[in-house]
């Protein structure tokens, strides 16, 4: 259906998407001084442990940051989608945690966790993050902290598969773990130094990991600027090529989360088809351009394989 429409199945009947978005976007003008008005610690954004039933598990993990902008808000607004498609992949006990990514060097509030949760329930959840729009305009945030409390407080003992785990985000992440952050935020206490990109060794070897990047800069003609190449390496090296997806607008970040999950499940031409029903041919064809890295030559139309996307 289109996205300009109500969206009226299940508990989402009468889902408005353009009153959606104001509602969150006034959530998140005012969600940082009312948490702080409200005192709100790490204790009340960061459970220490986290338990799901869920057959199928999905992390989203958000960079929240000011440069991010409108990101979060849109994906709020189509919520009906994520929560009604994304069962389409997962199945009807899929169950989401979002979290919330910032700076632990500058930010009140850098990592932000909430349970497991699926249908009208994650409303509630993505309006319990704090939506800081700090950063510390190093280009890194703290990634890190989220890959660290997912693999080690996180228990999912009936998940069939290997649960999906997509970060949201445009930065690096920090090169080392700090100690006292991570003890703060994310309850580890390490024994000795870890690097980042141990810590998402350790988080793939629970999670099949993807990253939906946000580019930091605007680059010369088609080609990456010389602080997004060196962000995008950065990623590159932790979760490989066919694991990041570049994408420069929000609008089309949900239907970007429903190609990895076609990945992950074999049903790209399923994705394909109900995409091309859905959204218009220009649209079409920035998502399956975002995905070209992670779907490679799978994606199918008319029995032949799409190139040059």
């Amino acid at each position: 259906m289109s996205e300009s429409g109500d969206y009226n199945p299940g508990p989402w009947r009468g889902h408005d998407f353009g009153s959606a978005r104001k509602t969150y976007d006034a959530h998140v003008g005012r969600s940082y001084s009312v948490a702080k008005s409200q005192k709100k610690t790490i204790k009340d954004v960061v459970e220490p442990t986290l338990k799901t039933n869920s057959k199928s598990p999905l992390v989203i993990a958000c960079d929240v940051t000011g440069s991010m902008g409108s990101w979060p808000a849109t994906i709020f607004s189509k919520l009906p989608y994520l929560d009604l498609e994304g069962k389409e992949y997962l199945g009807p006990s899929m169950e989401i945690s979002f979290a919330a990514v910032g700076d632990a060097y500058c930010d009140d509030y850098p990592l932000q966790v909430r349970p497991f949760a699926g249908g009208k329930d994650l409303e509630n959840r993505l309006k319990e993050l704090i939506i800081e729009g700090g950063g510390g305009g190093t280009a890194q945030e703290s990634y890190e902290l989220a890959a660290m409390y997912y693999a080690n407080n996180v228990d999912m003992p009936r998940a069939k598969n290997k649960p999906i785990f997509i970060y949201i985000g445009d930065e690096g992440f920090y090169d080392f773990v700090n100690s006292d952050q991570v003890k703060k935020h994310s309850y580890v206490t390490m024994s000795s130094r870890t690097s980042g990109k141990k810590a998402f060794e350790n988080l793939k070897k629970k999670y099949s990991v993807y990253l939906i990047r946000k580019p930091y800069e605007t680059g010369r003609g088609n080609g990456l600027s010389v602080m997004d190449q060196r962000i995008y390496d950065q990623w590159a090296e932790v979760l490989g090529a066919d694991h990041i997806t570049m994408l420069p607008e929000a609008s089309r970040v949900v239907d970007v989360i429903f190609g990895i999950l076609a990945k992950e499940t074999e049903r790209i031409d399923y994705f394909h088809d109900e995409l091309k029903g859905r959204q218009t041919d220009a649209q079409v064809s920035t998502v399956l351009k975002s995905l070209k890295p992670i779907h490679g030559g799978l994606i199918t139309e008319d029995s032949r394989l799409i190139r040059g996307l």
